[in-house]
């Protein structure tokens, strides 16, 4: 509120600061004042040391500056880039490669013969791999730890502060414990402070708390030791801002110490969580390397039993086997799938800032859910209005003043000489007992609210009726103002109307304003107030309160001299109620059922009043019979044990602090759920940051919310996460689809490498070849298979088994199956070839040719483990026809391009050898749909 307190022509007198007494008294040398909200504020003023008229002078000011440091968060840690580069070889599969690679040297430097291509192409060739992969890991993991960064920009950049009595405005970063705020509307609090004097105070705390309206302060108010953060009405806090009235306190703590420090130092302890994918990855590349070391250990040592071999060739073959089991394509091609899925999500409106959290959003079993913003508008609406003893229902959404009002009649015609006098009295009144106003965004065209949520819904209202603030006010002079506080419960503005009428237009609790009405406004005209219509109004305000609308209650007095009689505020004629509520956002409804199809089970975590949130949550369908709702002073009394025993009932979680929300997540991590949280304040941070995948909204929320969050929904709409959790399944669906294909192939590999390294005159694949077929001929059609369309059905699935693997045991069998095909094809070549030297290096570069052109027939069984290829939809793949042929045409680069023959060790061949290679390449494919077909007739799957 300005200095005035007005709107219009006029004046109002503000009334009386409400001030405790206070007295300067030397700072304190320690002591336990307990929570400085619930400490007797002369005693924290002498603790402090601080005045609450004078504040602090300069000297002292500078001292106790120099003592606690600046009012700043401090900076978070920073992962330097040589740091981040060399954590991308902090990985097995990629250790082994560079053992692989140092072998390879070694083996090149003992070979005289050839030139140094051929002699260290292994070598090279790994190590391009390995840098391209770290590359890949490093570009995707190159995002800013910026969540404390934003904490940083919500602290005010300037704070008014009063020293040596007089009021200057000085940086906020220089503002110390003791120094004394002055504050008014539209100020942003520079740090955690205790009010000494307020005047009709008002602040918007929901990034700290979570709740939808602005939090009504007072001074003198007594808080208990143990109240939650957003019932502290005798504080103000960082990152905050005064939405009305004036207000003066002292500074109890900055920088770190504030409940924005707080909540700061809680996300820098969670640290980074693992998504189900990466620890999938990491269990799988694991057991890839115990297998890959085994089988060469095995090899090697069978070479130095058998002897008459050098031990640099016995090497050489060990690399090679560790080559060919190692699936070196497979980090590259998930982070390619993984970033066209985020590109797929982003046109959705989900932007995504972690790659792996793509998939991650899909295994979801719990959505925590934020309410305010989430899956409400944040924008309070008037959905009831009684007058003259109707009931109207109010439509329209948030602060645009588009709408109409509906009772059992119909519409309401909206010219002004049209509608029920009671209603036009409870829409003028609405829009003049206000200090609220709104306006239009030139760009967006949305509206907003300066001021008050509730006032700005109540001039909402009016404005639907056509009697929008600025259409009413001209014909009113303000005469005078008499604010709401916690005490009376009521606002009261006196204007004087052009017939020089003075009119008290009131609005405030029921229970407070219904004693001081004697009169009662209906269709017909004013008549006197009876008991039967004080227990119809009373009742009808029940009803809607149980409904969690919040309801106020309009009233007026008109006399011709307003000021013969001191009390203004009796003698009223009620006018009617209205019933607000911060309402569902479109499409939150449907998502719900959608969730509750899919087996995932959302719940609500919000720092708004349980019976608001619980009403919330049965409207969008989110309470189920059995749930329950606690509150955050129900959730502080439990242990840990109570809690992992009630939180799969637990439905609504109300008036919950930033700590609880953390808890809650870890108590459903615990019991095996893959959770999901959503949020928009600063408060959901910590939680954001502690789940599997954070998911921040982007138009409604924090800077804090956004950095700390995995995924932010660039539309704010509850109904982009089941599109995200769709397209999570399909992506995890496709990765499963081209890890099988990658590993099947590569156990060919591996079978005709080990075999033929136990025949000592065979000549085994070399190290580069085997690169080739993974990397290049293999590489694409996985990278197809990755973005094959989604199952239509994905949603109708529960989420997946979170203690299953990447594959299960038909895809191992599956794996051996086609392996062994395709290993023993090329060990048949060696067998039916001549054994001379020239014949034995020719059959391996035919060999070298059909490993890698048979995985390219086989990619197209790939497209389900179960279902023939002809039944999958889309019967055509056109990325994989592409890829299948550009990884053809490539590979015969290879064998046709003669400079790269000896580079390759590859020959020219003839005719007869082409069909041969071809017809036992393709012979992969009727052996897996004759498995496919005996797998369906015995076991009779439902799924994939």
């Amino acid at each position: 509120m300005s200095e005035a307190g007005t709107t219009g022509t006029g004046s109002v007198r503000p009334p009386e600061p409400r001030t405790p007494a206070s007295k300067t008294q030397p700072p304190a040398a320690g002591g336990k004042g307990g929570p400085v909200y619930a400490e007797d504020i002369d005693g924290l003023l002498g603790r402090l040391g601080a005045s609450s008229i004078d504040g602090l002078d300069e000297a002292e000011a500078a001292g106790r500056l120099a003592k606690y440091g600046k009012n700043r968060l401090p900076d978070p840690p920073r992962k330097s880039t040589l740091r981040r580069l060399l954590e991308q070889f902090a990985n097995p599969l990629v250790l082994t490669l560079l053992a692989a690679a140092a072998i390879a040297v070694v083996v090149g430097f003992t070979d005289h013969e050839g030139g140094i291509l051929s002699r260290f192409g292994d070598a090279i060739a790994i190590l391009l791999i390995v840098i391209l992969n770290a590359f890949l890991g490093y570009y995707q993991e190159r995002r800013a730890e910026a969540a404390l960064d934003a904490l940083q920009k919500l602290t005010a950049p300037a704070a008014r502060v009063r020293r040596g009595g007089k009021v200057k405005v000085i940086p906020a970063e220089e503002v110390v414990p003791g120094d004394l705020l002055e504050l008014e509307a539209g100020d942003a609090i520079a740090a955690d402070a205790r009010l000494v004097q307020t005047i009709d105070l008002a602040t918007e705390e929901a990034a700290l708390t979570g709740e939808s309206t602005a939090s009504m302060k007072d001074a003198l108010a007594p808080v208990g030791a143990d109240a939650p953060l957003g019932d502290r009405v005798n504080m103000v806090f960082t990152g905050t801002t005064v939405v009305r009235g004036k207000a003066r306190a002292v500074v109890t703590t900055t920088g770190s110490g504030t409940e924005l420090g707080r909540i700061g130092e809680m996300i820098s302890s969670v640290g980074e969580t693992k998504t189900p994918l990466e620890e999938r990855l990491e269990a799988f590349g694991s057991t890839i390397l115990r297998v890959c070391l085994v089988l060469s250990a095995v090899l090697l040592g069978w070479g130095f039993l058998r002897g008459g071999r050098p031990w640099h060739e016995l090497l050489l073959e060990a690399v090679s086997l560790a080559v060919a089991a190692i699936p070196e394509g497979l980090p590259a091609i998930t982070t390619i799938t993984l970033a066209l899925g985020m590109q797929r999500m982003a046109k959705r409106g989900a932007i995504v800032r972690k790659l792996p959290a793509v998939e991650t959003l899909g295994a979801a079993t719990v959505i925590a859910s934020d309410k305010t913003g989430t899956l409400t508008q944040n924008e309070m609406t008037v959905r009831v209005v009684y007058a003259g003893g109707k009931r109207y229902q109010v439509t329209g959404e948030g602060y645009d003043p588009a709408g109409g009002f509906r009772h059992h009649e119909g519409e309401i015609d909206l010219e002004l000489d049209k509608l029920p006098a009671p209603l036009t009295y409870t829409l003028a009144t609405a829009a003049l007992c206000n200090n609220a106003h709104l306006e239009q965004d030139k760009e967006t065209k949305k509206w907003r609210i300066v001021g008050d949520p509730t006032e700005g819904a109540l001039l909402a209202l009016a404005a639907k009726g056509n009697l929008a603030r600025e259409s009413v006010a001209p014909s009113h002079q303000f005469v005078h103002e008499l604010p709401f506080d916690s005490d009376r419960k009521r606002m009261t503005v006196i204007t004087r109307d052009k017939n020089g009428r003075e009119i008290a237009h009131v609005k405030g609790s029921v229970d407070v304003l219904l004693p001081l009405c004697s009169k009662y406004a209906t269709d017909d005209g004013v008549r006197g107030m009876t008991e039967e219509d004080r227990r119809t109004v009373t009742a009808v305000a029940e009803e809607m309160s149980s409904q969690a609308l919040r309801v106020l209650a309009i009233c007026r007095r008109v006399r011709k001299d307003v000021g013969e009689d001191g009390d203004v505020e009796r003698e009223l004629t009620f006018l009617g109620l209205v019933g607000m509520m911060d309402p569902p956002r479109a499409g939150v409804k449907e998502a719900v059922a959608t969730c509750k199809r899919a087996g995932i089970r959302a719940v609500m975590i919000t720092g708004d009043h349980k019976l608001t949130a619980t009403a919330i949550a049965k409207e969008i369908g989110l309470w189920d019979e059995g749930d329950e709702a606690i509150t955050g002073s129900e959730l502080a009394k439990m242990s840990d044990e109570e809690l992992a025993k009630r939180v799969e009932h637990l439905r609504v979680f109300a008036r919950t602090t930033a700590e609880q929300k953390l808890r809650i997540v870890r108590a459903f991590k615990a019991k095996g759920h893959v959770v999901a949280m959503t949020g928009d304040g600063v408060n959901d941070a910590p939680a954001l940051r502690e789940s599997h995948i954070g998911v921040a909204m982007g138009l409604g929320g924090t800077d804090v919310a956004r950095q700390a969050g995995d995924l932010v929904l660039a539309d704010d709409n509850f109904a982009t996460i089941v599109e995200a959790v769709r397209e999570g399944r399909a992506i995890y669906r496709n990765i499963q689809k081209f890890i099988f294909f990658l590993l099947s192939s590569n156990m060919g590999l591996l079978v005709a490498v080990f075999v033929v390294s136990f025949v000592g005159k065979w000549p085994p694949l070399t190290p580069l070849m085997i690169l080739w077929i993974n990397l290049v001929t293999n590489g694409l059609p996985a990278l197809a298979l990755g973005i094959d369309p989604p199952d239509p059905h994905l949603m109708r699935e529960p989420p997946r088994d979170t203690s299953e693997g990447l594959l299960n045991r038909r895809d191992y069998l599956g794996i051996l199956y086609v392996g062994g095909i395709m290993g023993l094809a090329a060990i048949a070549l060696y067998i039916l070839s001549p054994q001379d030297e020239e014949g034995l290096l020719r059959t391996r570069a035919l060999a070298f040719s059909l490993l890698a052109l048979s995985p390219l027939f086989h990619a197209w069984s790939c497209r389900s483990p179960i279902l023939s290829a002809l039944s999958s939809k889309p019967l055509v793949s056109l990325p994989l026809v592409l890829a299948c042929l550009t990884s053809a045409a490539i590979h015969f680069v290879a064998i046709l391009v003669p400079s790269l023959r000896p580079v390759f060790r590859t020959y020219a061949m003839e005719a007869n050898d082409w069909m041969m290679l071809l017809g036992l390449s393709a012979l992969v494919v009727p052996a897996v749909e004759i498995a496919k077909v005996v797998y369906r007739a015995i076991l009779k799957p439902t799924t994939r």
